[in-house]
C-alpha cells in the first residue's frame, strides 16, 4: 500500500510540474476596479484555486462527518460502560463459587423446582 501511495504521489508531482511549465504565461488578475491588476503566472493561480477547492473539500466532509464521529465516541463510551458491569458481574460470580442451578448452569436456582 506504502509503495502504490508513493508511485501515485509521484506521478501527481511529475503532472503537476508539467503543468506549471506549460502554462508559465502571465495573466492579470482584476480583483479591485481601484487596485491595478496582478500579473500572475496561470500556474500560480490555477493551482492556488485547486489547493483552496481542495482544502475547502476536505472542511466539508470532515464537518459532514460530525454526526458519525459523535455516535462512534458514544457507542465507544457505552462499550467501555458495559465492560466495566461485565467484569463487576465476573467477579461478584466468582466470589459465589459454583453456578446456581446444577443441571442447567444458565437458569436461576429456585426453591420449588421440580428438577433437582
Amino acid at each position: 500500500m506504502a509503495l502504490l501511495r508513493t508511485f501515485l504521489g509521484f506521478l501527481i508531482a511529475i503532472a503537476l510540474t508539467a503543468f506549471a511549465v506549460f502554462n508559465r504565461q502571465d495573466i492579470s488578475l482584476i480583483y479591485s476596479p481601484i487596485h491595478d491588476p496582478l500579473e500572475l503566472p496561470l500556474y500560480l493561480l490555477t493551482l492556488c484555486f485547486f489547493a483552496g477547492g481542495l482544502l475547502l473539500g476536505s472542511l466539508m466532509t470532515w464537518f459532514g462527518g460530525g454526526k458519525t464521529r459523535k455516535k462512534s465516541r458514544d457507542q465507544r463510551r457505552e462499550i467501555k460502560t458495559l465492560e466495566k458491569e461485565l467484569d463487576k458481574e465476573k467477579k461478584e460470580k466468582d466470589k459465589t463459587g459454583l453456578p446456581q442451578n446444577e443441571i442447567f448452569p444458565a437458569l436461576p436456582k429456585s426453591s420449588d423446582s421440580v428438577i433437582k
